[in-house]
């Protein structure tokens, strides 16, 4: 079964601690169609993974980024990583929207806890062709 899901993955980012580089214990995993990330997380959710005694603690990602979003169709997000740690949200919005117009919010993720930034963030587009 974790055969079958892995061939529908498009991609998978471990986040890591930038000082030691060991995982943060999370990460992120892209499918290749919604149907594919909806079959995993029915399936794999507090299923024990292979070889390690943890257990697969799966959700959709959401960023928090006030729910900005308009009636004006889809939204295409990328996740930015390796962020410099005095980068703000409007700091993040202004360097992609320089390049991409499309550009509909952006989001460094903080930690909740301490506030600080955790290194990673989340850029939303109107446009595919600028996410992609």
């Amino acid at each position: 079964m974790v055969q079958t899901a892995a061939r529908k993955i498009a991609s998978v980012k471990i986040i890591r601690n930038k000082q030691t580089g060991h995982s943060e214990g999370y990460g992120f995993i892209e499918f290749s169609s919604r149907g594919a990330a909806e079959h995993t997380l029915m399936n794999f959710n507090g299923q024990m993974m292979s070889n390690v005694e943890i257990t697969f603690k799966l959700n959709w990602a959401s960023a928090s980024i006030g729910d900005k979003r308009g009636d004006s169709g889809s939204d295409h997000t990328i996740f930015v990583g390796d962020l410099a740690h005095g980068v703000t949200d409007s700091m993040l919005e202004d360097v992609f929207r320089a390049k991409y117009p499309s550009v509909r919010g952006a989001n460094v993720v903080v930690d909740r806890m301490t506030g600080w930034p955790k290194g990673y963030g989340f850029v939303r587009f109107g446009d595919l062709n600028n996410a992609l």
